[in-house]
């Protein structure tokens, strides 16, 4: 568990580092480092650094006469994610201290924002076992449960092992400023106050809401056939930028199609950011340069795709993933970079003219707002706009070629029914489904809820607690998170998820167009393996009812995009 004291406890511990002695050396022998974004593009720096003698006098008994004092600056530079600056130590394992013989650990933190880690040998991906801390103008002690540290989920799964050496690392990926800490302990226990802040009350299972019926076309059929039971393959083209022509260096190469057709997946999305490969990309986003020139590599990815899933039976959408938030609010109201991107799918589909293939389909642009600030929107319009922009783009090459379309908010299916289809006899209606959301991002630290655990599915007051802490919800905890953690009696049910599903469906049926899921799923970092079949069953009779075609964004499959145990049973798939 996280929380903040207001003083420190008398807790049974062991010195890390008071900073008192003004070396580089930690109390255990370990020395301190830093490391930043340089080697990778960005350009952030420290502008001052100090083990400062004079320290700080905190009210309630705790002094100290030393503390370490940074102030820095976060710049991404070329750097495609968030700019860092890590502080590090190295603990050494002895025969007299181990890791594993303690709870947790404390420190004193005043200032920004950080992320805790633990670095252990066994996370070779950099998916490191951390926690958020957020930001204090004031000196607090913050008190961690290693029980409560969790990997961030891109990267193999693994236990977090504590018998050996292990790095300790703030990092600082948020905001420039002042950072400091002090008298960082191994914390022999830590005790819990009961907060009696959960209720345990009966589950509430909504009527339910009438189907009208479902879509009859031949482009329905046509989506139907193909773009049901299948997957994404993530966390590699729409994260990274490809730079190999090699498909033996490629996340996914052609054993991995040959694998899920093996395991019964019927479709691949492969999420990729289109616009990263475009040659002087920044002046073509802009309209300083008019030409549309794709790298090699690029088309060596999509070809090599192509050729493999119809190798092996499977249907291929190509899903322009704008991951690095080059598609924002400023760029959804710039002409120039509407016909930027929409000339972009128009040089795509005059490549892929030539090919027949039925289940080949275009993905305009994956969840508009994807990656943007807190705050920051698209509005529905300007993004309408831009999407019939492209699909008239892609029209000058190619007439027939089915397109995908999914509307603001991350492809909300409320957003989606305050609109009207688009101009276009060829399009596909996608929403992307991740209702009950506590449950299926739990564990998630990308929306605050990385150090949440054991949510049921579906909601049972006999595996409910009065306690918050129990589903690892800290203070640290988003409010919204909160709220929908005390109203999961309400939400934790299929009839709720299916009520949700009525809504677009008919919607889909009022206009007579396609509609398909491809993305929704649960994140298995945190929760237990008979909630996520439990979950994923239940999804799965629900999309079979409803006759919506489905692609999974994750939950199903290891590091190795092998199914999970029970799985294949909960999804009918082999």
């Amino acid at each position: 568990m996280l929380f903040f004291q207001s003083k420190a406890q008398n807790l049974t511990s062991v010195l890390i580092e008071d900073f008192e002695d003004g070396n580089n050396q930690n109390s255990l022998g370990g020395y301190w480092y830093s490391y930043n974004d340089n080697n990778q593009g960005g350009k952030s720096r420290l502008i001052q650094q100090s083990l400062e003698k004079e320290g700080f006098v905190k009210t309630g008994g705790y002094e100290s006469s030393g503390k370490l004092h940074v102030d820095l600056v976060l710049d991404k530079g070329t750097y495609q994610w968030n700019p860092y600056i890590a502080l590090a130590t190295d603990v050494h394992k002895k025969p007299t201290l181990t890791p594993s013989s303690f709870a947790g650990i404390s420190y004193w933190h005043k200032g920004v924002a950080h992320k805790f880690e633990i670095i252990t040998p066994e996370v070779t991906d950099y998916d490191h076992f951390q926690i958020h801390i957020p930001a204090s103008d004031v000196w607090r002690l913050i008190t961690i449960d290693f029980s409560m540290l969790n990997q961030e989920g891109w990267g193999k799964k693994v236990k977090l092992n504590l018998d050996n050496s292990i790095k300790l690392v703030w990092n600082v990926n948020k905001t420039s400023g002042g950072f400091e800490i002090d008298n960082i302990r191994f914390e022999k226990e830590i005790k819990y106050v009961k907060q009696n802040n959960m209720q345990i009350l009966p589950a509430v299972i909504p009527a339910p809401l009438t189907v009208k019926g479902n879509v009859s076309s031949p482009l329905n059929s046509l989506a139907k056939k193909y773009l049901t039971k299948g997957i994404n393959l993530t966390n590699w083209g729409e994260a990274d930028k490809i730079t190999s022509m090699n498909p033996k260096d490629w996340r996914f190469n052609e054993q991995t199609i040959k694998l899920q057709a093996e395991q019964g997946i019927k479709g691949i999305r492969l999420p990729i950011d289109l616009d990263l490969y475009v040659v002087d990309r920044q002046n073509v986003l802009s309209g300083a340069n008019k030409k549309i020139e794709i790298e090699p590599v690029l088309y060596a990815v999509l070809d090599s795709m192509n050729v493999w899933t119809k190798r092996y039976g499977l249907s291929y959408t190509i899903d322009y993933h704008a991951y690095d938030a080059s598609y924002n609010r400023a760029a959804s109201k710039d002409q120039k970079f509407r016909e930027a991107v929409s000339s972009l799918w128009r040089t795509i589909a005059q490549h892929f003219v030539n090919e027949k293939r039925p289940d080949l389909f275009f993905e305009l642009t994956n969840e508009p707002c994807l990656s943007l600030p807190d705050g920051e929107f698209i509005d529905q319009a300007d993004w309408t706009l831009l999407a019939q922009m492209m699909i008239d783009s892609i029209r000058k090459v190619d007439k027939t070629r089915p397109v995908i379309f999914g509307d603001t908010q991350w492809y909300s299916l409320d957003e989606l029914i305050k609109n009207k289809p688009l101009k276009d006899n060829y399009v596909i209606y996608c929403f992307h489904m991740y209702d009950p959301f506590v449950f299926t991002h739990q564990g998630a630290s990308w929306n605050g809820m990385g150090t949440m655990k054991n949510i049921p599915f579906p909601y049972s007051p006999d595996r409910w607690s009065t306690e918050s802490r129990d589903f690892g919800i800290t203070e640290n905890t988003p409010d919204w998170v909160k709220d929908q953690a005390k109203n999961y009696y309400k939400e934790g049910n299929k009839q709720h998820i299916k009520n949700r599903l009525a809504k677009v469906k008919n919607w889909a049926y009022d206009y007579n167009v396609p509609l398909i899921c491809n993305e929704w799923g649960a994140f298995p970092n945190t929760a237990k393996i008979e909630d996520l079949n439990a979950y994923f069953k239940t999804m799965g009779e629900i999309f079979r009812e409803m006759d919506i075609s489905w692609q999974v964004w994750f939950g199903i499959m290891d590091s190795e995009y092998r199914l999970l145990p029970g799985m294949a049973e909960a999804l009918d798939l082999k």
